[in-house]
């Protein structure tokens, strides 16, 4: 036999190995991708772990994740020791590998070549390289995915299967219901596949156990957040013609860049309807109603086609299971050769999996949050943003998500318009958020207020402008990175300090000129300056009329004081050679 446990039959430990081998190398090719929606829940598994509960920020609790089981799993491992980064990364790769170890299980004892091809195909896909670094639930979703369907065929298998089978066969189904809301479609259909194959009454065994976890979580939402849904469910589902139209989209891109296996999907689903194959039924009717769903929640927006990963899975035990059936010939083996080249000059090529690599700007927000943290950890400003992953995870700072994902009135009062914008994006209440007067404002992770119709309406309000000042900060570590962020100069925490007699100005408010950077000294927020370099502010709201100064005079810098109609402006400038690091500038009223 060599290297072969019968004719025609691969050795599975090997195969096991190999496949795994690709699949981590296909992974570690798109690193350092991670998703700012998985520093969402990696938050909330960060103050799980510290005693704060399932919350995202301080006061009422909110259900900002949609993904419970793999947000515990994320907090064991933080509680553990274990870096959140490192560990979703972690759980990633073994989920992932899970889905080929129960590919490659089943067919254990006839693992052919038809077998290796179509699992070659669904290793090197991209979306299954990009998530299983990307930090989200998609694949524990593959993986209880990949063991649900074997176990489902026992049933199928055995018409007399008793009731320890279906329960035993349902706990991946019921793990799945609490890995995303969504999950439940799965069971749904399972038991759909056993109805109308003739299994009567007895395949309502196989939803007991599902439906008891789902009944299990809305009890605890009801009542931990007082909800009978989850806060995304209520900003991101708005079914609308706009967003059927842009889920079909999604769905006929991500079908073409995982061409050929799509079009063998199909294939073996019309061979399966033809003779009647159950077993090939149950994957194929669970991607259909996938598909349709995706069509439903107007597809997604993140690289790399993240909701394609379950059909992936399903793709490959289609094919899996229908290809050895088809007569073997020197010319189906080229053909399957020629089309697997093809499909990976689609994977590496498309733009949305090219995303993955290019995304950099999460760790972009992790220097800045750094900054802030340093900064004003122990101030503990309210930090409002639009992207609520990296500037709060990073900082640890009380946060306002301006897009409601994590906010309970935003969900309830949400404005905008479901015809326009992306999904789960199109949230726009801009009185409400200056009514919370947050003390940093941050746009697009520290970028430019565009792109959202809430950042847009924020930024062009009269009241923003006059409460908010532009400012740059830098930080430095693990590498250069500017960010743009708007502090409240009313703010009691950072703001500006009036007085009757004196007005206490923090350096960073010094932001007259474009290249006027704050940045961390010791721990303290300030601004340097060069003799290339001024700095400067125009003070408006002034206590009242009248004269004023600095309330001291420095030897490395001057403060030159230029009344300007109702406003004051304060230069600061110096001649040394040395740059010279400003906190801040206090102005008194002269005798």
């Amino acid at each position: 036999m060599g290297n072969r446990t019968r004719q025609g039959s691969y050795p599975y430990l090997p195969a096991f190995l190999a496949f795994s081998a690709v699949l981590i190398l296909n992974a570690l090719f798109y690193l350092p991708f991670l998703s700012d929606d998985a520093l969402i829940s990696m938050r909330y598994s960060a103050r799980l772990a510290d005693g704060d509960g399932l919350t995202w920020t301080d006061g009422p609790a909110v259900e900002g994740y949609s993904n419970l089981l793999w947000v515990l799993l994320t907090a064991a491992g933080v509680f553990a020791g274990i870096s959140g980064v490192a560990t979703v990364r972690l759980l990633g790769i073994i989920s992932m590998i899970c889905f080929v170890f129960c590919v490659l299980f089943a067919y254990r004892k006839n693992i052919t070549r038809e077998h290796m091809i179509v699992l070659l195909f669904a290793v090197l896909s991209a979306p299954l390289g990009v998530w299983a670094i990307g930090g989200l639930e998609q694949p524990l979703v593959a993986a209880l995915l990949a063991l649900s369907i074997p176990l489902v065929w026992r049933i199928i298998d055995n018409r007399d299967a008793g009731v320890q089978v279906y329960f035993s066969s349902s706990i991946p189904l019921a793990l799945l219901c609490i890995t995303r809301p969504d999950g439940a479609i799965f069971t749904f259909i399972a038991v759909l596949v056993l109805l109308f194959s003739g299994y009567g009454k007895r395949s309502f065994l196989l939803a007991v156990l599902p439906a008891l976890f789902v009944l299990g979580q809305l009890g605890f939402r009801l009542g931990y957040y007082g909800d009978y849904v989850p806060n995304t469910a209520r900003i991101k589902m708005r079914p609308s013609v706009h967003y059927s139209i842009e889920g079909i989209k999604y769905l006929i891109r991500g079908a073409f860049v995982l061409f050929p296996l799509s079009l063998f999907s199909v294939a073996a689903t019309v061979k399966a309807v033809r003779k009647r194959h159950t077993r090939t039924l149950l994957p194929a009717a669970m991607a259909l109603v996938w598909m349709l769903y995706l069509i439903l929640i107007g597809g997604d927006i993140f690289p790399a086609y993240r909701h394609f990963v379950p059909l992936v899975v399903l793709f490959t035990w289609i094919c899996i299971e229908e290809f050895p059936k088809i007569r073997r010939t020197t010319g189906t083996v080229f053909l399957f050769a020629v089309t697997l080249l093809l499909f990976v000059v689609l994977q590496y090529t498309d733009s949305r999996n090219r995303e993955a690599r290019k995304e950099l700007w999460e760790w972009d927000g992790q220097v800045t949050a750094l900054v802030l943290k340093e900064a004003f950890g122990e101030r503990e400003p309210l930090l409002a943003v639009t992207a609520a992953g990296a500037l709060p995870y990073w900082s640890e700072l009380p946060s306002f998500d301006m897009l409601g994902l994590n906010d309970r009135y935003l969900a309830m009062n949400q404005g905008g318009s479901a015809e326009k914008g992306l999904p789960g994006h199109n949230v726009c209440n801009p009185d409400y958020i200056l009514e919370r007067q947050p003390d940093i404002i941050s746009f697009n992770v520290a970028g430019e207020p565009s792109g959202l119709a809430v950042a847009e309406s924020l930024s062009s309000s009269g009241e923003f402008q006059r409460l908010y000042s532009r400012v740059t900060v830098r930080g430095t570590w693990p590498y250069t990175c500017h960010g743009v962020l708007w502090f409240n100069r009313e703010s009691a925490v950072l703001g500006i300090e009036k007085t009757a007699d004196s007005i206490a100005i923090p350096a960073y408010f010094f932001n007259m000129y474009k290249h006027t950077v704050t940045h961390n000294q010791n721990e303290i927020p300030g601004i340097t300056i060069t003799a290339e370099v001024p700095a400067g502010i125009v003070l408006a709201d002034l206590p009242d009329a009248g004269e004023w100064i600095p309330a001291e005079h420095s030897q490395h810098f001057s403060i030159l004081l230029q009344p300007a109609g109702d406003s004051l402006m304060v230069e600061l400038s110096t001649d040394h050679t040395e740059p010279v690091f400003i906190r801040r500038v206090v102005l008194i009223r002269a005798l």
